[in-house]
Parts: C-alpha cells; structure tokens; sequence
C-alpha cells in the first residue's frame, strides 16, 4: 500500500522515535531518511553550530544504522538525502522532494512548540498536510512518553471519525487496503457544540448516524475488517480525542478536510476537526489525501 516513504527529520528526539515505527507500514519497500538544511534562515544557521546538525548526513547514516539494527534495512532499500534551500519554504521542499521520489507516504514528527495559531497558519505540518497528494503520517509523543521499542503496531487499533462526507469515504476505502488493521472503531459525533444535553432531535440524529455506521461497518466485514461502531453528541474534537485516550488507540485516521470545508474559513488551512484533533492528541493521526469537496 505505501511502498515507497519519505520520512522527514530535523534529528530531534522525537524526529528519531518515528524510526521505530517504519517497520509497521504495510507494503512498504522503499523509506528515504531526508533532512532540509534551510541555509537562508538566520536561526538555522545558529542551530547548524550545534553538534546534532554539524554533519546531517553522517547523523542519517546513523539513523540507517538503527533500521538496520532493528532489521528493518535488511527487508527494504533505505535511502538518505541531504537538501539545502536558500530560497523557498520548507514544506514545499518535502513535497517537491514527495513528487520527485513518487512517494506514497510522508512520515513525520510533529514539533511540540507548535501552538493552535501556528497550526493553523504556518507550521511545516499543517502546510505539508494541506498541499499533499499523498497521505502524511504525523506523530506526536507525550514528553514522558516510553522509549521506541515499547511502542505498539500503528495498526493495532485505529479509529476513524466519519462525519458521511465525501472525504470521508476516501478514508473508509483506505482502511479497506490496509491487510495490517487489527481493530478499528468507526465514530461519528453528531455536533451539539459542547453543551452537555441532549433533547429528542439530538438522540434521534445520534441513532440515525449508529444507523448508517452499522452499514458502514458491514461492508467492512465483507472486506474482512472487524469494525466496532460509536455515535455520540457533542464537540468533535473533543469526544475524537476522548475515545482516543479511552481505548488507547494506535492510530487516528482522518480526512484533511470534511463535510463542514465550505462553511468554515479554517479549512481553508486543514479541516476545522482535523487540525483540533491534532493539536490535541499525543498519538499518531494518519491524514488522508482526501478532495476538497463543495
């Protein structure tokens, strides 16, 4: 399914947990470790002076040593690229880098200084997510969090949020190609802002939507996927980011955008749910590279 991966790293700590988690991509033949010098930003050229980015190539032949160690480099190519821009960004790099390499996944780590606004507006991982053609897998880790060896399979159990858009059903067709899904739970939340109640069209709207779940979840099992459904009322991101943490999932997976891009000026960035559930949730989320839809 992602043959070839393109994982990004600025060789910070959590730039280097993602290494263990390569192994767990299904189909995979072919991870390129690529690292981006931006040689025209004063602050990168101060950062260049520490000892962790003296030498980036002789620090990725050293993440290919861990593949290696791990036996990963053993079953698949490892390639390392080296990249300096004085002019441009560097999201537009990854990609150009993605669409040079015909990649099928970008792998890479969410910076933990990043703030709601800079999300939204200007981070390398929000910027890479919107203009991809690809589906970009973005890990985030708790500070506290244990050592990579302890990690579990991405793929041990992965919840999806529908919300019956068209995007949304891009996703539902991912899962179905993905052989490795061991658990998956569908969600839908129907929107009730974050009030606590719940009057007579509410519930109705919340049984409806288990309704069309359990269809959902019968074509699944016809593909041979196991599928549990949930529908709930509230705040998306909110009750998203709870079933996460409740059933210790692995794996978020998400559409970019969702039924509500026409009708919020954020999407314009990333979909509103999207982008909340990421600055929210300390575990891996999945984008898919779902259309804007009308």
């Amino acid at each position: 399914m992602f043959e070839k991966v393109l994982l990004t790293t600025d060789f910070s700590p959590d730039s280097q947990r993602i290494l263990g988690y390569v192994r767990d991509i299904p189909g995979i033949i072919k991870v390129t470790l690529l690292h981006i010098v931006e040689a025209s930003n004063p602050l990168q050229r101060e950062l260049d002076q520490g000892p962790q980015t003296k030498n980036p190539q002789n620090l990725l032949e050293e993440n290919r040593k861990v593949l290696e160690k791990d036996g990963v480099a053993a079953e698949l190519a490892v390639e390392t690229m080296v990249k300096t821009i004085t002019q441009g960004d560097l999201p537009f790099s990854i990609l150009e880098t993605a669409e040079a390499e015909n990649i099928s996944l970008i792998m890479m780590a969410a910076r933990r200084e990043s703030t709601d606004t800079t999300f939204l507006t200007g981070s390398v991982s929000a910027n890479v997510i919107r203009s991809a053609k690809v589906p970009v897998l973005l890990l985030r880790f708790l500070p506290e969090s244990g050592a990579v060896e302890d990690h579990r399979n991405l793929f041990s159990c992965v919840l999806v949020p529908v919300d019956f858009s068209k995007p949304s059903e891009q996703t539902l067709a991912l899962i179905k190609g993905i052989p490795a899904a061991e658990r998956v739970i569908l969600l839908h939340v129907v929107n009730n802002g974050k009030s606590d109640t719940m009057d007579a069209s509410v519930q109705a709207a919340v049984q409806a939507a288990r309704d069309r779940l359990e269809i959902i979840r019968n074509d699944l099992a016809a593909s041979g996927i196991t599928a549990e459904v949930r529908a709930c009322a509230g705040y998306a991101p909110d009750e998203i980011s709870a079933t996460a943490e409740r059933d210790n999932v692995t794996l978020i997976l998400m559409s970019p955008h969702g039924e509500g891009w026409s009708r919020n000026i954020r999407t314009l960035f990333i979909g509103s749910t999207t982008s909340a559930v990421i600055r929210r949730v300390h575990r891996p989320v999945l984008v898919t590279a779902g259309e804007k839809t009308a």
